[in-house]
């Protein structure tokens, strides 16, 4: 992966975009149909789905999009409390919408292709303000770290 790529904000068009997903093809996901803003938090509970691997994820993004015209939330499992909640910010979902076949092909091709020249990486969307009390927590001990 390269670092030194951004994550494009502005004048994003997932159809030419060659994003480069490898920062997290390691994680866990849920997937649930997205409300409200593409780069906010919220979803719809009760369509919560998974947790799965990079490329059920795709699959399924790719099928929520093509099959009900719904855009996913896609949210990074995390099993420590104390972390912030990730999630996928809107381009990444949009980018994965378009080419879910794409990068699912590629997966079961195991990397059998040369090596593509991205022109962006995948982004991701922090809580800006958790409601989980230990997130607080751990952010005002880190405050008061730094003060002493």
């Amino acid at each position: 992966m390269n670092e030194n790529l951004p994550v494009k904000k502005d004048n994003f068009l997932a159809e030419i975009e060659v994003m480069d997903l490898s920062n997290i093809k390691n994680d866990q996901f849920l997937v649930a149909v997205g409300t409200g803003d593409p780069n906010g938090v919220k979803f719809l509970c009760s369509t919560i789905h998974g947790p799965y691997d990079f490329t059920t994820m795709v699959q399924e993004v790719g099928d929520m999009w093509n099959t009900h015209q719904h855009h996913a939330k896609v949210i990074i499992c995390e099993s420590d409390p104390t972390k912030q909640v990730k999630m996928l910010d809107g381009n990444t979902i949009d980018y994965i919408e378009c080419h879910a076949t794409d990068i699912i092909t590629e997966a079961m091709l195991a990397g059998a292709f040369d090596e593509k020249e991205f022109t962006c990486k995948a982004g991701l969307v922090l809580e800006e303000e958790s409601s989980d009390p230990r997130h607080k927590k751990v952010a005002d001990v880190a405050e008061s770290d730094t003060l002493s």
